[in-house]
């Protein structure tokens, strides 16, 4: 996984979620340039891209079934898993 740091900004900041209620961890997904989405977790002063597709129907939806769980580990592995498909799928 890349820091985000190292990557394109973003144009679009689409939705900022808060996995856990009052917490200061976030997932923030953006729409970058080439017209990509990225995931992005960050959590103090910590940031880490956990993902970028093309598809945010999917990606939404991931996150979506990750809420029900209602932890914020649940919303990272969601998201991880949407990577490994995607990179499966490049291969």
């Amino acid at each position: 996984m890349a820091d985000a740091t190292a990557t394109p900004t973003p144009d679009d900041v689409i939705i900022t979620l808060r996995p856990v209620a009052g917490g200061s961890s976030t997932i923030e997904i953006d729409r970058l340039r080439d017209g990509s989405y990225r995931a992005t977790h960050r959590a103090g002063m910590g940031t880490l891209e956990i993902c970028r597709t093309d598809d945010l129907e999917r990606l939404l939806r991931q996150l979506n079934e990750a809420l029900v769980t209602g932890t914020q580990s649940g919303y990272v592995a969601a998201v991880r898993n949407l990577h490994e498909t995607e990179l499966s799928r490049a291969s």
